[in-house]
């Protein structure tokens, strides 16, 4: 707006704030934001369910468990169709009348899937008890509402990330993780005597989604439609819609992937002797087994913008690997930790009753890296409008993991809902990657970084396997000196690409512009 001569000085009280939270970056400063974003929270998250599980019984952990996966769910149904392809077109246009008619869309069918799936959730769960075994009305309804304010939450988020706004999408995850742990510890570690622990975890869950929807209300509120009135390039809101079902399709079961497990062993491996305290051992293992793949996340969110708007297939894929090759250079070594030597990281993050993670770790970590993988995929694909032919196959491989869970879960626990995890991962990147090889055509890699890469990478797992027969305290600075030693061997043999050595350089201008 051009300002009058009327117009009467307004304080700037908040305005540097706001300017920071709806300032556009580039795909380094973007991955930045969001990868500092995501140490945080991060180490947050992780550090609540460490914290949940020694605060908790463990019949109780488990329970909780559940509660924390079903609205991991949740979160993916809903994050699923509209919010991708919102950010697909945002994207592609950065015109806020152009794209006011798929954000206002977008904005009423996810609150209206949100009320459907929370509505869902309550009626069975109050009918049955069938879903979280025990838990009574509170946590129920508490959770019911917080599905619907998530449904907000991920349309916001989806344009904001689309306008590359990603300070706004990191302040809303760190704001809301911050509070979620606040609450969470004051409630159950301070107040447990007089409070359930899953009713303090289900209100400290309702309470920072509602506070991550105030953030990416306020990083998105100048791109709100405002009216019906349509300027510029118009956008179908119809179209819209035909083309959020192939990515809600797609989104939904690759959400499916990464809970079921956890739903399932409950449900399923009764006959192989699991109970809730199973299931919150389980759940222990996969909180630090899994936490990889967020990492991976936040650097395929951060470069879906630039993958949509690169002009050429062959730019599109430049743009994929820039964010791609931080798995094996930095993800693989992290994993091969609790791959080849869980053992010392259990004894010092969780209580004894934990010890017996090991092997579901282990497993669970294989997965992961299918997972990431699987992820980055996706949503390559997604931002070159291929929602249609992925669709066609995620399912798939989600059948096959369901097909694992029905045969493994009852015989041998909760092993068996690890192995079908990794199944249904693994055949998700056998699936995509057939078809973003047919679509993209990309080159082959250089033999030389691989062969260095995999020489590197073998010393550290043959340290790592040295440090397993150790006690804990000798093998844990085992472990701390095998991964510096990768790191200097990494360096030696050039295996960090120029660029992303200058990009290193450039973190403390990226982060403070």
């Amino acid at each position: 707006m051009v300002p009058t001569t009327t117009d009467a000085p307004r304080p700037a009280l908040g305005r540097p704030l706001l300017d920071r939270l709806r300032a556009a970056r580039g795909a380094g400063g973007g991955s930045l934001v969001l990868l500092a974003a995501l140490a945080g929270t991060a180490a947050l998250n992780y550090g609540l369910g460490l914290a949940l599980a020694w605060l908790l019984p463990t019949e109780q952990f488990g329970a909780v468990g559940i509660l924390l996966n079903l609205l991991l769910l949740a979160t993916s149904v809903l994050a699923a169709g509209f919010p991708w392809a919102l950010a697909r077109e945002v994207a592609r246009a950065d015109d806020a009348a152009a794209t006011a008619p798929v954000l206002r869309v977008a904005l009423i069918g996810n609150v209206a899937l949100g009320l459907v799936l929370g509505a869902g959730f309550a009626g069975v769960q109050l009918t049955t008890g069938a879903i979280l075994p025990g838990v009574g009305p509170v946590p129920t309804l508490l959770a019911a509402a917080t599905i619907v304010v998530l449904a907000l939450v991920a349309v916001l988020v989806g344009a904001l990330q689309g306008a590359r706004r990603f300070d706004g999408v990191g302040a809303a995850r760190v704001a809301e993780i911050v509070v979620k742990v606040v609450l969470a510890l004051v409630v159950v570690g301070l107040l447990g005597s007089v409070v359930d622990g899953v009713v303090g975890v289900a209100a400290a869950l309702l309470v920072a989604a509602c506070v991550s929807a105030v953030v990416a209300f306020l990083a998105l509120a100048d791109r709100l439609p405002r009216g019906a009135r349509r300027t510029g390039r118009p956008t179908s809101g119809m179209g819209a819609f035909a083309a959020a079902v192939p990515m809600a399709v797609s989104t939904t079961a690759f959400g499916l992937m990464g809970t079921l497990d956890v739903l399932a062993l409950g449900a399923l491996g009764r006959g192989a002797g699991v109970t809730l305290a199973v299931v919150g051992v389980y759940q222990a293992g996969a909180v630090l087994a899994r936490a990889p793949f967020f990492v991976g996340s936040a650097l395929s969110d951060a470069v879906f913008p630039f993958i949509a708007g690169a002009p050429t297939l062959a730019a599109a894929h430049a743009r994929l690997v820039s964010a791609l090759r931080w798995v094996p250079l930095v993800l693989v070594p992290c994993q091969l930790v609790l791959l080849v030597t869980p053992g010392p990281v259990l004894d010092v993050v969780l209580p004894g009753a934990y010890t017996d993670a090991a092997g579901v770790v282990r497993v669970l970590t294989l997965g992961t890296t299918g997972l990431l993988l699987a992820d980055m995929l996706l949503k390559a694909l997604f931002a070159r409008g291929m929602a249609t032919a992925v669709a066609a196959r995620v399912p798939v491989a989600v059948a096959l993991q369901v097909a694992a869970l029905v045969v493994l879960v009852p015989r041998v626990g909760a092993l068996g809902a690890a192995w079908s995890f990794a199944v249904g991962t693994w055949s998700t990147v056998a699936l995509l990657g057939a078809l973003y090889l047919a679509r993209f055509r990309p080159p082959a890699p250089a033999r030389g970084p691989v062969v260095r890469w995999t020489g590197a990478v073998a010393v550290l797992a043959g340290a790592l396997a040295v440090a397993g027969t150790l006690p804990t305290p000798a093998a844990l600075a085992v472990v701390v000196g095998a991964l510096g030693a990768y790191v200097v061997l990494a360096l030696s043999l050039g295996l960090v690409p120029a660029e992303v050595t200058a990009l290193l350089r450039r973190i403390p201008t990226e982060v403070t512009r």
